[in-house]
């Protein structure tokens, strides 16, 4: 585990009492960044091999590893793993599943996959975007657009499967692809439509939260008070849309209900949007608007998974005149780690 902004290493060794062994896979995890390791085979002493690299951030999933040296005969192993964690949270990282075999054996043929992410109306090269192989034997596997889009899977094996492509600000795509030699898959995709503010909005922004990870039960800004009746919520100054924004967690394989309740003094107003955030899990969401204790609206659905960033959710019943508004979020983490989830930025009018 490392806490918010450090970097810390961890080693294990693996030995078989002098006998020889050959090192095949070992399958690797980090909730929320890249994994850098580095991978030594040694015998009688001797360095046999090392083979240094990074995986790309995982998501909270475990990523194998596969060894090129299968073949080459050693009696200690050395993983050691990098993990630098990012500002706003810590970060467990991990292993799991070593395979060795007392026999060599030869490495799978393995292919990699690569393209360009752009605008479809610019076709512009999109930075940041997010590729993610979501079944087959490489599911899970992932990695993000660089400065002009283009994006690089390596090691993948020989097999179909289908590629998520996500970007902020676009319209999520799925290609499916047969992998059978190296191959390029590129994705064109379609900007978001834009969700234009009412004039004279209020935006609650929290920026009057000024103590990272401090409690938030009550908070005032704009003439509303924002209340919180489950969850136990807390500030980030760290992060938001933009920062600080308002989170609670769910622990490992555990499900956790937040909401939060808007209130004007007893005065009317509507909702027009609120911007959510989960680091690892979709986001299942039920908005309810009432006046005078009747219902008015509710809006309900599930915003895919953000991969730690925010998305906006519009209310499509923007003109109505509400007393009260609540917003409830599920946050279901998965059995590996504990996953923060949050909102931000909620636009209403009077």
């Amino acid at each position: 585990m490392a806490s918010g902004g450090s970097t810390a290493s961890g080693e294990i060794l693996v030995r078989a009492t002098g006998s020889a062994f050959y090192f095949k896979s070992v399958d690797l995890y980090s909730s929320t960044t890249p994994i850098p390791y580095t991978i030594k085979g040694m015998r009688n002493s001797s360095t046999v091999f090392s083979v240094a690299n990074t995986l790309p951030n995982t998501f909270g999933n475990f990523r194998t590893v596969a060894s090129p040296n299968a073949a080459d005969a050693i009696d200690t192993l050395s993983i050691t793993l990098t993990n630098a964690a990012a500002a706003c949270c810590r970060n467990p990282m991990g292993l799991d599943t070593i395979v060795l075999t007392s026999t060599p054996s030869t490495t799978p043929t393995a292919f990699s996959l690569s393209g360009q992410v752009t605008d479809s109306a610019s076709g512009a090269g999109i930075s940041g975007a997010t590729v993610f192989i979501a079944d087959g034997p490489n599911a899970g596997r992932s990695t993000r657009t660089d400065a002009a889009g283009n994006y690089s899977l390596a090691e993948l094996l020989q097999s179909g499967f289908t590629v998520n492509m996500s970007a902020s600000n676009y319209l999520s795509q799925s290609k499916g692809v047969t992998l059978t030699s190296d191959q390029t898959l590129s994705f064109q995709l379609i900007p978001q439509p834009t969700t234009s503010r009412p004039q004279g909005a209020t935006v609650i922004s929290f920026n009057g939260l000024t103590v990272n990870d401090a409690a938030v039960t009550s908070f005032t800004e704009s003439a509303f008070t924002v209340s919180t009746a489950s969850g136990a919520w807390v500030a980030s100054t760290t992060y938001g849309h933009p920062a600080p924004f308002i989170q609670f967690l769910a622990e490992p394989a555990t499900t956790v209900t937040g909401e939060i309740r808007i209130a004007a003094g007893g005065s009317t107003f509507s909702f027009a949007s609120v911007d959510l955030y989960s680091s690892t899990t979709p986001i299942p969401y039920t908005i309810k608007g009432s006046r005078n204790s009747s219902p008015v609206f509710t809006v309900t659905g599930t915003v895919p998974n953000t991969f730690g960033d925010f998305r906006t959710v519009a209310n499509s019943n923007a003109t109505s005149p509400i007393d009260a508004l609540s917003i409830v979020l599920t946050n279901a983490a998965a059995s590996c780690c504990r996953n923060p989830l949050g909102l931000d930025t909620i636009v209403l009018t009077r």
